[in-house]
């Protein structure tokens, strides 16, 4: 069985990228390579990006009120990068008030990082009602990955954090989110001029340009539907659009009470006035109750990671309801979702069951998603981001010594024994298979882009360990 090796890219103007892949069968077992010790330990943190162009992956350590950065060549952690103003670091009361939250590397030279606003809280009344007064509002912090300094502190007008955000790279447009309901709303920001692109966009029913349609569920007439959160996004060059998981919404009538509606998920325009192109609504009996990670991977799929019990992926051209491509039985309860083109595999960061779900995405048009050994993390590893070019997949640890992480004396913990110096600082996971699947796949081949603002395109060579006829490896060329 042999692999098509055609990665035909356009630079320019044309984002995607029309590769093959091999059909492969589910046999990667991932474990430990190594760990990356986090100076002042890791107890809190949330997402984490590579980019494999430039050997570095980050990560929004809230612990230290850093940015951590790993060179993934030497698996070693370079820099704890702080901002001016200070992040937020860990707030325990109000609820998502605390940062850095989500980070993405922009340009292959900035890392950019969401924040929470500086708050004046004051609790009074029986029972105790708390009340917080914006001293400063939430922001987006760019930082420059070579040297660690402030090029732009951005806000954005939040009563609570900004969070995940991710790039339109040929048009060089971040979004930003801030999902709290006090918030809900989008933030579009040029990335060449550090500038807010027009108005806050708001998904509590009040924006034109941002309704939210359910399919499936009745919504009274005169009733608006406002997202109940906001989690991960991704821009998907194949359909030159945003995917942004909602994972519930909240059907708002026109006299009495609201009523829970299902998750959903977004298609945004990359172009202003920004608009929601399509509603997905994402079908309760799947089994997964709410997407909240979200990656698109090859032949127009996309990873769902949700709440419930299952996981999904779905079609990137589904209307109104989402066409399900597999079913993921088992994969709930995450968070934080990555495709790695390096190996052709989703992975799905399991918080509270402590699991990393591995998928292979599929090899052909005629064999889809399949199964992978899961990997046993730690409860509250809720993150994984991985390294294309070595297939090194990354996921933060925290310490153990954090309520509800380690539970029993055996408990599995992948920065040490229960009980060990390692274990009880936290870490940054690496994790690799002896026999995972080598080669560039369709998913998200643009990662940056260069100064001539030419999309770069990642290259490695193609090997299958699946492949039959011991074909030759062939060199992907722009």
């Amino acid at each position: 069985m042999s692999k098509a090796k055609l990665l035909a890219c356009l630079a320019g103007t044309v984002a995607s990228c029309l590769l093959a892949v091999a059909a492969v069968s589910a046999e990667e077992t991932y474990s430990v390579k190594t760990t990356v010790p986090v100076p002042g330990t890791l107890t809190s943190f949330d997402i984490s990006f590579v980019d494999a162009n430039v050997d570095t992956f980050v990560l929004a350590d809230r612990t230290n009120k850093s940015i951590d950065v790993v060179n993934t060549a030497t698996n070693t952690l370079t820099h704890q990068y702080t901002a001016t103003p200070p992040f937020r670091g860990v707030v325990a009361s109000p609820a998502n008030a605390s940062g850095p939250n989500g980070v993405i590397i922009v340009d292959q030279r900035e890392i950019w990082a969401t924040d929470a606003p500086v708050l004046t809280c004051t609790t009074s009344g029986t029972p105790p009602v708390q009340t917080c007064t914006v001293n400063t509002p939430s922001s987006i912090k760019v930082i420059d990955l070579k040297t660690g300094g402030m090029i732009a502190n951005i806000p954005n007008g939040g009563a609570r954090r900004a969070d995940e955000l991710c790039e339109d790279v040929n048009h060089e447009i971040v979004l930003a989110a801030n999902d709290d309901p006090i918030d809900n709303f989008l933030t579009f920001i040029n990335t060449e001029t550090y500038s807010i692109i027009g108005t806050t966009h708001k998904l509590d029913g009040s924006d034109p340009n941002f309704q939210i349609t359910l399919t499936g569920v009745a919504v009274p007439a005169g009733a608006k539907v406002a997202a109940d959160g906001i989690e991960q996004c991704k821009f998907n060059p194949r359909t030159g659009s945003y995917y942004l998981a909602v994972p519930a919404t909240k059907i708002i009538p026109t006299s009495g009470a609201s009523t829970a509606g299902p998750g959903v998920v977004l298609k945004i325009s990359r172009k202003a006035p920004f608009h929601i192109e399509e509603t997905i609504t994402v079908p309760d009996s799947t089994g997964c109750q709410g997407p909240q990670g979200l990656a698109v991977g090859p032949r127009h799929e996309i990873q769902l990671g949700c709440g419930g019990a299952n996981s999904v992926i779905i079609d990137d051209r589904s209307g109104p309801l989402a066409t399900i491509i597999a079913q993921q039985n088992g994969e709930g309860g995450a968070d934080e979702v990555w495709y790695n083109p390096g190996d052709n595999s989703f992975f799905i960061a399991r918080s509270g069951a402590g699991q990393l779900g591995v998928w292979d995405a599929g090899g052909n048009e005629s064999k889809g998603p399949q199964a992978d050994v899961d990997v046993t993390t730690t409860i509250g590893s809720h993150s994984v981001a991985a390294d294309m070019k070595r297939n090194q997949i990354y996921v933060p640890v925290r310490s153990n010594a954090v309520a509800g992480t380690c539970t029993t004396a055996g408990c599995a913990t992948l920065c040490g024994a229960a009980g060990s110096a390692g274990a009880a600082n936290g870490c940054i996971a690496v994790l690799t298979a002896p026999n995972d699947d080598k080669c560039l796949a369709q998913g998200m081949p643009v990662l940056d882009h260069d100064d001539g603002d030419d999309p770069v395109f990642m290259r490695t060579r193609c090997r299958d360990h699946d492949d039959d006829d011991h074909d030759h490896d062939h060199e992907a060329r722009r």
